[in-house]
């Protein structure tokens, strides 16, 4: 059973499904699907180039990340650009991981963006504050406020996110409550997939 994991930038997906695999769930990221694609040699990467040049290619053939989000986020015609190269292909790989018998939670930003959605049999949203989600993300990925509202721009709002869910877990609190919401979650999640 394939669910979808989704909330703002740094709502706290990435902690959520971690309780998830500790149930014994298996996660899927696909932030770290989308670096595999873009290695050296790999067709993602290889596209990336075509489209955008390599000017964003250090010189041991790796992308610079920070400095290619920087140029491609703020311009929505290259986001539409990068996301139908990289989208399919997250797609294509996350189908063929997770098409075992297991509960696979796939944590992705862009679930309801990406269409992603449309093949998962759950979709949960992760919410946070405003305010947590600027200084959990500046504090992670070492990043300006700024950089993360650029980047929120392009992503459905949270509140439109929620509409879409089919269960919400909150994260504004501590991290037992963020657990009990996980564990309740875990047991419907297991008696849907047994019925």
């Amino acid at each position: 059973m394939r669910i979808g994991v989704t909330g703002i930038f740094a709502s706290g997906k990435g902690t959520v499904c971690e309780m998830f695999r500790e149930l014994g769930a298996e996660v899927i990221d696909t932030d770290i699907v989308a670096r595999e694609i873009m290695e050296p040699g790999q067709d993602g990467l290889k596209r990336v180039i075509e489209e955008f040049g390599s000017g964003f290619i250090n010189s041991d053939g790796t992308l610079d990340r920070r400095g290619f989000a920087n140029s491609v986020f703020g311009d929505n015609e290259k986001v539409k650009i990068l996301n139908a190269i990289t989208h399919p292909a997250i797609q294509k790989i996350v189908v063929a991981r997770s098409s075992g018998d297991g509960i696979y939670m796939i944590n992705t930003p862009l679930l309801f963006e990406s269409g992603f959605d449309k093949i998962m049999k759950y979709n949960i949203v992760v919410t946070a504050g405003d305010t947590q989600v600027l200084v959990r993300g500046s504090k992670r990925d070492k990043i300006s406020e700024e950089e993360i509202k650029e980047r929120l721009k392009h992503q459905i709002p949270l509140n439109e996110k929620v509409k879409l869910a089919d269960y919400i877990i909150d994260n504004s609190g501590t991290i037992e409550d963020t657990k009990r919401q996980v564990v309740d979650l875990w047991k419907i999640l297991i008696q849907n997939r047994t019925q």
